[in-house]
């Protein structure tokens, strides 16, 4: 089977189906497939389940279908691993809850069983409205319990409000880039030669050929690389500088911790840094031993619920030296090591942990486009009060407009931040 297959998934059917067509009309020679096309005849979905293979799917495509390009779908197709296991994309296409309780009462209205009971008129709560009700809540659980939590398979994460003609543009540029059959067109000889022929001749006579434009080019670039080189050494030297004068407020709150449970000092996590490189975050430890095993009976505390990221107010995780250096900020002073190694830098976006960037939309990922910091616009600006989307934007805004004096102005703008303890939980 030599087809690209991209699999496309969500709580919605129509958007998954919506989003695939649109896909299609952007690939050439493209096919749009219903995955219960896949059923085998005469078995039910769950006989069928046991009989499906990557073997089978791969046999199955190939007798039906010779288009380049394969575009499958359905909710919870990416639930299922042989699917994954034949798939080069992987998306997931949200959707806004008015959509999907317009799907759960187009399905409703469908059914001659509740078209039965709607003759019978609406009485109390026994009547249309509380079947309405009962319909909804089912396809809520289904979605949560089958659909959405297989999302983390996905590559790219389409978010309600994207518009699905815009998002199609970029997936089909990332297709383009990874199909195999294109990979080897770019390495072969005489494509790369006519190519380059090609570039040659757009260049010629164009303005990046006088010398103003040159010098204006490599000009930009000293710039650039200055600024970086100098932003390197000044982290270097606050850095350096920091974790000597902190040393003696390390010891005490290390020996605060340790009196407290006797547990570990440091606790250390993966967090994801420039270009998506993982790196260790270490913190003072500010809760207790299980924490991470505590987390996902809490999920449903959450401050902003089906947040990317995970704030509560007082967590009852945290202990009593644990509120306290949280608050100021102090449980954040290990974090040092890191700029000093070269993973982070004094001021840039907060790195995530790998469980948040899986959910990452396309816009979010922009974020990994620097180096991430200690502090930025958005923790001197409520921190934890403010909603994820609202922190991309500042993230993206600082992206777009970072410099020396930025800088400056943020870390002046920290240490106020830190004292008043504003949005810190």
């Amino acid at each position: 089977m030599d087809a690209y297959v991209i699999i496309v998934a969500g709580p919605s059917i129509p958007r998954a189906q919506e989003f695939s067509k649109i896909l299609s009309q952007r690939l050439p020679q493209s096919a749009v497939i219903d995955c219960h096309t896949f059923l085998p005849l005469g078995k039910t979905p769950e006989e069928a389940s046991l009989l499906f293979s990557e073997e089978y799917l791969r046999q199955t495509i190939a007798q039906r279908h010779n288009e380049p390009f394969l575009i499958i779908y359905s909710d919870n197709i990416l639930s299922r691993a042989p699917f994954r296991q034949i798939a080069n994309l992987k998306l997931y296409v949200e959707v806004d809850d008015l959509a999907l309780t317009s799907d759960a009462l187009q399905h409703f209205q469908d059914s001659k069983k509740v078209t039965n009971q709607a003759t019978k008129g609406v009485k109390k709560k026994s009547g249309l409205s509380a079947d309405i009700e009962k319909i909804l809540k089912s396809e809520q659980e289904r979605i949560e319990f089958e659909v959405a939590s297989s999302k983390h398979y996905a590559d790219i994460v389409i978010a309600p409000d994207e518009e699905a003609e815009e998002a199609v543009i970029s997936i089909v540029r990332y297709i383009q880039r990874t199909d195999p059959k294109e990979v080897q067109k770019r390495l072969s000889e005489s494509e790369r030669k006519k190519r380059i022929e090609q570039m040659e001749k757009q260049l010629e006579g164009s303005i990046f050929k006088s010398r103003k434009a040159k010098l204006k080019r490599r000009l930009w670039t000293y710039v650039i690389k200055a600024t970086l080189v100098f932003k390197r050494t000044v982290d270097i030297v606050v850095s350096l500088s920091a974790l000597l004068l902190l040393s003696p407020l390390f010891a005490v709150v290390s020996l605060c911790i340790k009196l407290t449970d006797g547990g570990s000092v440091i606790y250390v996590q993966t967090r994801i840094g420039k270009q998506g490189k993982p790196f260790p975050f270490p913190k003072f430890r500010s809760m207790v031993m299980n924490a991470d095993k505590m987390k996902d009976n809490l999920l449903d505390q959450a401050e902003r619920k089906g947040d990317v990221t995970f704030k509560m107010k007082k967590d009852p995780r945290v202990t009593w030296i644990g509120r306290f250096i949280r608050r100021f900020s102090i449980d954040e002073l290990p974090q040092i090591w890191c700029v000093l190694k070269g993973d982070m830098s004094i001021v840039g976006p907060r790195p995530p942990v790998p469980r948040e960037v899986a959910l990452y939309t396309q816009e979010d990922r922009r974020r990994l486009e620097v180096t991430p910091g200690l502090t930025g616009i958005w923790q001197v600006s409520g921190r934890s009060d403010i909603g994820f989307k609202q922190q991309v934007e500042l993230d993206v805004l600082y992206i777009e407009s970072h410099g020396f004096w930025l800088d400056l102005k943020l870390i002046f703008k920290t240490i106020p931040a830190v004292l008043t303890g504003k949005g810190a939980y």
